[in-house]
């Protein structure tokens, strides 16, 4: 599998069959794997956090959420990239469960929440076996019972919304004692499929705008905006300096 580096943090040149096909192979051989979703956002808090930096480094997949990333592909390395959200991909899992029996587990957001987006995928998807479900309320520290009750249930497939960086932190701490072979941080998603927040038009996220309609939407994330264009400021700056983040 091919890798860029964008500003120094690893993504993974790879589509849809290739991260089917990945996932399968996992779940056969009882691999416990971290898939992680590389949004701007992401690459400005692994370039801030060491640790989160190397997790995400040593992950089975680095999967490109998200158009700034995918542009800055193009733009640094001249390579295209297919963009993937963690809420593109709930719908991989579930038709991929049906079709071969894997055992989903969702936990993250609210009660109410979390019910919701199971029922929602479970009328969506027929015969997926969403084998369990926990809201995201917990002691990330002492989580004892949360872990338990995951080993009780056996998943193949785990998706967790706690948001970045927690969630992948958790999960790659937790990695073998947890001993699921997926395991994916998918934010805010269970909100989207309870139908708790609605996802940017499909036009706006195919001309790559979706995080200008959140800027516009949402301008007390001040903090989450200002990082949004400290990574535009940092692509072209790395344009300008010149060398292509190829490494192979």
């Amino acid at each position: 599998m091919e890798k860029l580096s964008i500003l120094g943090v690893r993504v993974d040149l790879l589509g849809l069959e290739e991260i089917q096909s990945v996932t399968s192979e996992v779940i056969q051989k009882r691999i416990p794997s971290l898939f992680i979703s590389l949004g701007s956002l992401t690459v400005i808090r692994a370039r801030k956090d060491p640790e989160y930096k190397d997790l995400i480094e040593n992950s089975r997949l680095v999967i490109c959420d998200g158009a700034g990333v995918a542009k800055a592909a193009k733009i640094l390395s001249g390579t295209n990239i297919t963009r993937l959200s963690g809420i593109d991909l709930v719908p991989v899992f579930a038709r991929l469960a049906v079709e071969k029996g894997y055992r989903i587990f969702l936990m993250g957001a609210k009660e109410d929440v979390i019910a919701e987006a199971a029922r929602k995928i479970r009328n969506s998807f027929p015969g997926v076996n969403i084998c369990g479900y926990l809201n995201g309320y917990f002691d990330i520290i002492n989580d004892e019972k949360v872990k338990e009750t995951i080993k009780k249930h056996s998943p193949d497939i785990l998706l967790l919304g706690l948001g970045q960086p927690k969630q992948e932190k958790w999960l790659s701490s937790r990695l073998k004692e947890l001993n699921v072979p997926v395991v994916m941080g998918v934010g805010g998603s269970f909100d989207v499929l309870a139908g708790n927040k609605k996802r940017v038009p499909g036009f706006f996220r195919k001309l790559g705008l979706e995080w200008l309609v959140r800027m516009i939407l949402e301008p007390w994330r001040a903090k989450r905006n200002l990082a949004l264009v400290l990574f535009v400021l940092l692509v072209i700056k790395e344009k300008i300096i010149g060398g292509k983040e190829k490494n192979g």
